[in-house]
């Protein structure tokens, strides 16, 4: 993520057609508090990576903060108040704090609910949807077309996707809100435009299912997939790195398996077209179908005729 707001910040103002605002989203911006006491503050935190970069940009940068619970609302708050000031950033208001050329507004609701009135055709936009788990993905399908319409060119999103094996994908309780998340994916490919794609990055042998979908200019592809795997080998770990346009079986192969149990996978194995443009009771059905078929009986083993053991014997 740190990365990627870097790249929008050291690229736009070199962009044909050079946009005259960014406005960032964070939809899920939490309390902003750094993981643990441990690491810098602007380098731990989505609101921290977004304030630092806001306060280097040498073009007017909005930035809008939503966090639905009250109380890590009131947590955000106080971390922007600590740490804001650091980065040249002054109150203005209850939930505002500006500086001559960026400004941060402070949302106590869903990222769901998003506004965006205030785009410009001539904006940069970026948008982060960070949830703790999948089943709390807080941006609406429609919101990439919803950019578009507003004749706004340059938008990139970021998401984070985890289905832990020992959380999410331990219980068929779950079942339902991780089968959904194909139906979220499905809305936004049907509504990409042509000269956008989604990349889709799962981390190699990673314990907790980690991935990421990136949404961003199809001519962006190349310094797309540089960045995520510089950013991983700093960590020494790597990422499958797949395009929806171009690889479209395999972007959905490797949805398949991250967001599917190994079981589950059985129940789809050979229908995987089929299933992802079934219905989401079609597809727990056909899931279903298959863990409760019963287990075939093994085959039995071949005895040795009566016959066989007299002409045996002689």
């Amino acid at each position: 993520m740190n990365q990627l707001i870097g790249q929008e910040v050291g690229a736009s103002r070199y962009l044909p057609k050079a946009p005259h605002r960014l406005v960032w989203y964070d939809l899920t911006a939490g309390d902003a508090e750094v993981p643990m006491g441990d690491g810098e503050w602007h380098r731990s935190c989505s609101p921290g990576i977004l304030a630092y970069h806001a306060s280097k940009s040498p073009i007017p940068v909005v930035i809008l903060l939503h966090e639905i619970n009250p109380d890590t609302h009131v947590r955000l708050l106080a971390n922007l108040e600590e740490h804001l000031p650091d980065f040249g950033f002054t109150r203005m208001g209850e939930q505002q704090w500006g500086t001559e050329r960026a400004i941060i507004r402070v949302f106590n609701k869903s990222g769901s609910d998003a506004s965006i009135d205030m785009l410009r055709r001539s904006d940069a936009v970026f948008l982060i949807n960070d949830p703790n788990a999948i089943t709390e993905w807080a941006m609406r399908p429609t919101f990439s077309r919803e950019i578009s319409a507003r004749s706004v060119s340059y938008f990139r999103g970021f998401t984070t996707m985890g289905c832990n094996a020992s959380g999410l994908k331990r219980s068929k309780g779950t079942r339902r809100g991780r089968i959904e998340l194909f139906d979220r994916i499905a809305a936004l490919q049907h509504t990409l435009p042509r000269y956008r794609d989604l990349c889709f990055a799962p981390i190699i042998r990673d314990r907790d299912q980690w991935a990421y979908l990136v949404e961003t200019s199809d001519k962006w592809r190349p310094k797309t997939e540089d960045l995520i795997r510089s950013a991983f080998k700093k960590y020494r770990r790597d990422a499958t790195v797949t395009w929806y346009r171009n690889e479209e079986a395999r972007f959905r192969g490797e949805m398949l398996r991250l967001f599917l149990t190994q079981a589950e996978l059985k129940g789809v194995r050979g229908q995987e077209k089929h299933w992802v443009n079934a219905t989401l009771d079609e597809r727990i059905e056909m899931i279903s179908a298959f863990e409760d078929a019963p287990v075939p009986r093994p085959p039995e083993q071949m005895g040795i005729w009566a016959i066989d053991d007299e002409e045996t014997s002689e």
